[in-house]
C-alpha cells in the first residue's frame, strides 16, 4: 500500500458512512417512525377525557376579640398569643396540605354523588375513582389515595391566594368534590375555632369566678372597715380606706373586663360564618382537558425514529463483524433469531384462534 494512505479498519466509524447507511435504509426508519408515532397516537387516544374544576379563596385571619383575652390572660402569667400569623390554620402552606389531607378526603370519599353523565345514578366516590375491590377500609384507603393524586393546590406566597383544583371525567364530579372541598376547609376552620374558644370559654369562667371571689372579699373588708370606723377623719384611717377603696376598684375592673370577654367568646363558641373568602368561586370550563395528541404523536414519531435508526446501525454493524468472522457477533446473532422464534411461536395460538 502506497505511503500517505491509510489502512481501512472497519471498526472506524465516519460521520459520512453513517449519514449514507441512514440514507440507505431511509424507509425502514420512516417504517419505525410510523410506527412509534401510531403506539403514541393509539396511548393518547385511548386515555380517558378529563375535566378540571378549580377555586381558589384567601383565609381569613383570627378573631380579633383574641387581642383583648390574651391581655387579660397576660395579667395572670398565662401566655396567649393574639397574633393570627402564630396559627397554623391560618397559613396558606396549611391549607394546600389540607386540601389534601385524610381530614378532609376521608368525608368525601365517603359520600354519594349525582352523576348526570352517567344518566343521573347516584354513585360512590369510591366507585367513581375506581376504588371497587377490598374492604370498606381498603376500598376508603384506596380512594382517599387516588383523590389525593387527583387534587392539586397551591399558595401565592405575595397575596397569600390558596388555589386549587380537580380532575376527574366527569366536569359534574370535578365541580361537586371541588364544593365539598371548600365546605370541608370551612367546617374544619370553624370546628377548630369552636373548640379554642370553648378552651378559652373554660379559662374565662375559672379567672370570673375567682375575680368575683376576691371582688367579694374586697368589698366585705371595706364594709366592715367602714361599719368599724364611723369617722375616718384621721390620716391613718383615710388612708386605709383610700387603699381599700382603690383594691374594690381594681377588682370590678378586672370583673367587668373578665365579663365582657366571657360573653365574647360564648359568642365566638356559637358563631356560624365563613371562615375563607373566595376569589373565584369553583367553577369547570365547558371544554375538557387537552390530551396533547399533537405533541404525544410527534414525540412518538421521534422515539420511533431514534430507535429505526439504532437498529439500523447496530444490524449494520453486526452484519460487518459476521462478515470478518467474529464469532461473538454469530452467537449474538443466533440468540437474537431464537427469541424471534419463540415470541412467534407463542403468538401464533392467538392468531389462529382469531382467523
Amino acid at each position: 500500500m502506497n505511503e500517505g494512505k491509510q489502512d481501512y479498519e472497519p471498526d472506524e466509524i465516519s460521520i459520512l458512512s453513517l449519514g449514507a447507511l441512514l440514507l440507505r435504509k431511509r424507509w425502514r426508519i420512516a417504517r419505525w417512525s410510523l410506527f412509534g408515532g401510531g403506539v403514541a397516537l393509539a396511548i393518547v387516544w385511548t386515555r380517558p377525557i378529563n375535566y378540571r374544576a378549580s377555586a381558589s379563596f384567601i383565609p381569613q385571619g383570627a378573631d380579633p376579640g383574641r387581642s383583648g383575652l390574651a391581655s387579660i390572660a397576660g395579667q395572670f402569667g398565662v401566655p396567649l398569643s393574639s397574633s393570627s400569623s402564630s396559627s397554623p390554620t391560618l397559613t396558606p402552606d396549611f391549607y394546600v396540605r389540607l386540601l389534601t389531607s385524610r381530614e378532609i378526603l376521608g368525608d368525601i370519599v365517603r359520600d354519594t354523588l349525582v352523576v348526570p353523565e352517567a344518566g343521573g345514578k347516584r354513585l360512590s366516590v369510591e366507585d367513581l375513582l375506581g376504588a371497587t375491590s377490598g374492604s370498606a377500609k381498603v376500598r376508603g384507603e384506596a380512594a382517599v389515595a387516588q383523590l389525593a393524586r387527583q387534587v392539586t393546590a397551591e399558595d401565592s406566597k405575595t397575596t397569600g391566594i390558596v388555589e386549587f383544583d380537580v380532575v376527574t371525567q366527569w366536569p359534574s364530579v370535578s365541580l361537586a368534590i371541588v364544593t365539598q372541598l371548600l365546605r370541608g376547609v370551612n367546617d374544619f376552620n370553624q370546628r377548630t375555632r369552636r373548640d379554642q374558644a370553648a378552651a378559652e370559654r373554660r379559662f374565662i369562667e375559672g379567672r370570673l369566678e375567682a375575680a368575683q371571689t376576691q371582688l367579694r372579699t374586697a368589698e366585705d373588708q371595706l364594709q366592715q372597715f367602714l361599719q368599724d370606723n364611723h369617722d375616718v377623719r384621721s390620716p391613718a384611717l383615710r388612708f386605709t380606706q383610700d387603699r381599700m377603696q382603690r383594691e374594690v376598684t381594681l377588682r370590678q375592673q378586672l370583673v367587668a373586663s373578665l365579663t365582657q370577654s366571657y360573653e365574647e367568646v360564648r359568642m365566638r363558641e356559637v358563631r356560624d360564618i365563613p371562615t375563607i373568602t373566595m376569589v373565584d368561586d369553583a367553577m369547570v370550563p365547558a371544554k375538557p382537558e387537552s390530551r396533547g395528541r399533537a405533541i404525544r404523536t410527534l414525540i412518538g414519531l421521534l422515539v420511533g425514529a431514534a430507535a429505526g435508526a439504532l437498529f439500523v446501525f447496530v444490524g449494520d454493524i453486526m452484519a460487518k463483524r459476521r462478515a470478518l468472522g467474529d464469532p461473538a457477533a454469530d452467537d449474538f446473532a443466533t440468540t437474537v433469531s431464537e427469541m424471534k422464534e419463540n415470541v412467534l411461536r407463542r403468538l401464533r395460538p392467538f392468531s389462529d384462534h382469531s382467523t
